[in-house]
């Protein structure tokens, strides 16, 4: 497999099936954070979409969806945005970008398959966007790299489709590395690579899938980023002159300023979480994995009880981890189409926390899916 930036500007022979494998993204702190302009940490997956291009057979785009055997089509001297078009609005912004900044694609067929297709909106946006832009990009001469499509999809996402895509997702599926996690800046759109501190440490980041419907939590997650969007706005009308970013803490907590209750707690919760994004840089460096699992812990806290950003089937795999002597601290994480429990446990007592899950089918009627979160690279062409 190839490095997608590495071959951009290269033209692919015109028979020859180009397939793009783009990572899903799992956000660890910071998933509330574009409202603040505050940090994200976060690492590709091992979720994966893929995008197979061939020529067209005449001059329109072809787009098939593998999961819903549903299929679009349309020209490109018609390139706007049709609720009914759904996914394939994605692709047609990058060719409406690509011809804004004087690239003339060519029309290809797309084949998209794999799990990343049961994201949610917002990270299946940018991951068909991601995509479809390196795909164009390897049947047609280009001098872009790889933060120019970045930012190309980005605006594909939000100004063309209308998606909640964050910034640091289309990043993470353009400059991943394996074991490495990225610290995101909202506020300077820049980033930089973490080591996995927990590799040969005797130590794990295990993630629970804990299967619930991802409609159910798409909705709540929705909910929430409304909220804190509407919380900001209000905290800074009261504040006009004070960076969000950097808003003392103090001055919610002891409610000098004029804000409702709902918005104090739901500034406060996001404002540490950007802060523990930010304080992993030398937590990770120096190994302190009890740090680590308590800023988890914490977070994890902050998002059932101010947030309210919980189900029984959560808090339930949550209670099981901290009931484990070895374990370090229990949260959630967001892995774009639901809510994952995510723990820090010594490598000792990973097969108690497993059997302590092992009520979870008989209790919630499935079997919860477990493993060892470990950072994946960028999209990459087969």
């Amino acid at each position: 497999m190839e490095s997608v930036g590495a071959g951009l500007g290269k033209e692919s022979n015109k028979n020859t099936p180009v397939v793009i494998r783009v990572p899903g993204v799992t956000t660890l702190f910071g998933e509330f954070s574009y409202y603040c302009h505050g940090r994200v940490l976060c690492c590709a997956n091992d979720r994966v979409l893929r995008v197979s291009v061939t020529r067209s057979p005449d001059n329109l785009v072809h787009v098939h969806n593998a999961l819903t055997n549903d299929r679009k089509r349309f020209s490109m001297s018609s390139l706007k945005f049709r609720r009914e078009d759904k996914w394939g609005n994605y692709i047609k912004g990058v060719y409406l970008q690509l011809a804004d900044m004087g690239i003339k694609p060519v029309p290809l067929d797309f084949d998209l398959d794999g799990p990343v297709l049961k994201d949610d909106s917002a990270v299946l946006a940018a991951a068909v966007s991601v995509g479809a832009a390196l795909a164009v990009l390897r049947f047609i001469p280009s001098e872009l790299d790889n933060r120019d499509l970045a930012m190309l999809c980005y605006r594909c996402c939000t100004s063309f489709c209308g998606e909640n895509t964050k910034f640091s997702t289309v990043t993470a599926m353009l400059f991943a590395q394996e074991g490495k996690y990225i610290l995101f800046d909202l506020d300077t759109l820049s980033f930089k690579y973490l080591g996995d501190p927990f590799e040969g440490s005797g130590c794990s980041m295990i993630a629970v899938d804990c299967r619930i419907p991802p409609m159910a939590m798409r909705e709540e997650l929705r909910n929430r980023h409304t909220m804190a969007r509407e919380s900001f706005a209000r905290l800074h009308s009261v504040a006009p002159n004070q960076s969000l970013r950097d808003f003392p803490l103090s001055d919610l907590r002891e409610r000098i300023l004029p804000l409702d209750e709902e918005t104090r707690k739901t500034c406060n919760a996001i404002l540490e979480d950007s802060s523990a994004a930010s304080s992993m840089a030398r937590l990770f460096q120096l190994r302190q994995f009890s740090q680590i699992g308590k800023a988890i812990g914490k977070m994890g806290k902050l998002m059932r009880d101010d947030l309210e950003l919980t189900c029984p089937e959560i808090d339930w795999v949550m209670k099981r981890a901290t009931e484990i002597p070895l374990c370090h601290g229990a949260g959630i994480m967001f892995n774009g189409d639901n809510t994952y429990v995510v723990a820090v446990i010594d490598d000792g007592a990973i097969d108690q926390y497993q059997q302590r899950l092992d009520d979870y089918e008989r209790i919630f009627g499935f079997k919860p899916r477990f493993q060892v979160l470990k950072p994946h690279g960028c999209a990459v062409c087969d």
